[in-house]
C-alpha cells in the first residue's frame, strides 16, 4: 500500500522531531528515532554506522561540546511502501567546530520502517557535492 498522507504527515514529523533534537545535541531523543540495526554515512569519509552502537559514537562526536550545531532540513520528496517510507532532503549545516565557524550545504536520504506505529530511521546518508 503506498503510503497515505497522514503516514506521510508522520513521517516528516519525526524528521522535525530529529532536527529539533540534533540542534539541541539531545543524544538519547536522537537515538530513541533510530532501528537497533541502523546503518548509513555521514559526511566524513570516516563516518560510515553501522548498528546502535556505531551512530551512538557518531553522535557524541558530532555532539562535543565545544561545537555548536544548527541543522536546517528542507524536504523536497517524499514516498513509500507501508511499512516503508522515503525522504530526499537539502540539509543546511551551521555552527562552530574547534573554535571556527562552519557551514555545509548538504543533501540527505532517509528510509524510515513503521514499527508497530512507531516509525523509526533504518538508513541515512549525508553528503556535501563537491566533497
Amino acid at each position: 500500500m503506498t503510503l497515505n498522507e497522514a503516514a506521510t504527515k508522520e513521517v516528516l514529523a519525526v524528521l522535525d522531531t530529529y532536527v529539533q533534537y540534533y540542534n539541541e545535541k539531545n543524544l538519547s531523543g536522537v537515538l530513541t528515532l533510530f532501528a537497533k540495526d541502523t546503518s548509513g554515512f555521514g559526511t566524513g569519509k570516516d563516518e560510515v554506522i553501522t548498528g546502535y552502537a556505531g551512530l551512538k559514537d557518531q553522535l557524541k562526536l558530532d555532539f562535543n561540546p565545544s561545537n555548536t550545531i544548527r541543522v536546517k532540513m528542507r524536504v523536497i520528496a517524499t514516498g513509500g511502501v507501508m511499512p516503508a517510507a522515503w525522504i530526499t532532503a537539502f540539509c543546511d549545516f551551521d555552527g562552530t567546530i574547534a573554535g571556527k565557524s562552519a557551514h555545509m550545504e548538504g543533501r540527505m536520504t532517509a528510509v524510515l520502517a513503521n514499527h508497530g506505529g512507531r516509525w523509526l530511521f533504518e538508513q541515512v546518508h549525508f553528503s556535501v557535492p563537491g566533497q
